[in-house]
């Protein structure tokens, strides 16, 4: 059971091949490769068109389930609705997957006909991108981390931080655009938009108030 949960966390956070997957883990390529047999059996891994191996169906309806259940997942909706009328984007929460990488739990999206595809329980990786940098608090003094095709060449994302009770930084908002229509000047104003959604939501949280005020400030 113990090397099951260790190869499926190894899925979880960014997936793999076989051969990745049971380096990860440290364990040899045959018994990792029945372990991820019972896994997908189970719906809890799948392996796409690559031969890499991803969550499953099963894997993401338990994480949902849970997440619903945290106070942010909560708290979120009505910011995000109001970040995608107020952008025409889709407005998404993201929360730290580990130390690498990012999952994204809620999407509302725009008005704009063109939209980006669907990113609900999307991993992606922290380096790099925008979400990663707002989970890290490296944002700009608007507040806000603009990055365009750090995981697709075409979609630029725009992101910042989201605090929490404590203090720590809880998760992300952000919002994905095509790069086409997200000029400098758009840019700069779904920024401000996202900054300061993040600050309403963080106030939500019970963040301290410096630290949403400033980000709202910034914004």
């Amino acid at each position: 059971m113990e090397r099951a949960v260790t190869l499926l966390s190894a899925v979880a956070e960014g997936g793999g091949t076989l051969t990745e997957l049971a380096r990860a883990a440290e364990l040899s390529p045959s018994t990792a490769s029945r372990l991820l047999a019972t896994l997908a059996g189970q719906e809890l891994v799948r392996r796409d068109e690559y031969g890499r191996y991803r969550a499953g169906t099963r894997l993401r309806r338990l994480a949902a389930s849970s997440l619903r259940e945290d106070p942010l997942y909560e708290l979120a909706g009505p910011h995000l609705e109001a970040l995608a009328d107020e952008t025409g984007e889709t407005a998404n929460l993201a929360v730290a997957a580990g130390a690498r990488h990012v999952v994204y739990l809620r999407q509302v999206a725009g008005g704009q006909l063109v939209q980006t595809a669907g990113w609900v329980g999307r991993t992606i990786p922290r380096r790099g991108t925008a979400v990663g940098a707002a989970l890290q608090g490296a944002v700009n003094e608007g507040g806000y981390v603009v990055r365009a095709g750090a995981v697709e060449p075409d979609v630029t994302s725009i992101a910042a931080p989201v605090f929490g009770a404590g203090g720590e930084i809880a998760g992300a908002l952000s919002v994905l655009a095509p790069s086409y229509r997200t000029s400098a000047a758009r840019a700069q104003r779904c920024g401000r938009a996202v900054a300061r959604r993040a600050a309403e939501l963080s106030r939500s949280l019970g963040a301290p108030d410096a630290l949403a005020t400033a980000t709202g400030a910034a914004a």
